[in-house]
């Protein structure tokens, strides 16, 4: 991705070359918790070669563990402000130890980055 601040504080430009058809996107935080426990954010994209639009969302935290119950009533309102029903979202587990990551084995950067060590 390459990444290019607008003008407007809390918004992106994101672009990225993806088998030879450019998308870009635009992305805004639409909101954060007081004690950056959560964040919400939202995207428009295109890939105007293939005639392809996109809109959504995310929501994120430190730990990739979902805010508590309390807090996601206005979570819920956040994301309905951006056009994205909570139903849209499903939860991505980034746990080393998760069925799909054990299925999909290393990550490749830790490859990168072990070949990189030797190198340098």
């Amino acid at each position: 991705y390459r990444v290019r601040n607008e003008k407007v504080p809390g918004t992106f430009r994101f672009s990225v070359l993806d088998n030879g058809v450019t998308s870009d996107e635009f992305w805004t935080i639409v909101d954060v918790a007081e004690d950056l426990s959560w964040i919400v954010f939202h995207y428009a994209g295109a890939a105007g070669a293939v005639g392809q639009r996109y809109i959504g969302g995310l929501l994120c935290t430190p730990d990739g563990t979902l805010p508590p119950e309390s807090e996601m009533e206005k979570i819920w309102d956040v994301l309905r402000s951006a056009e994205i029903e909570p139903w849209e979202l499903f939860v991505v587990d980034n746990d080393d130890t998760s069925p799909g990551a054990l299925e999909a084995g290393p990550p490749p950067l830790d490859f990168y980055r072990k070949t990189a060590s030797v190198i340098g």
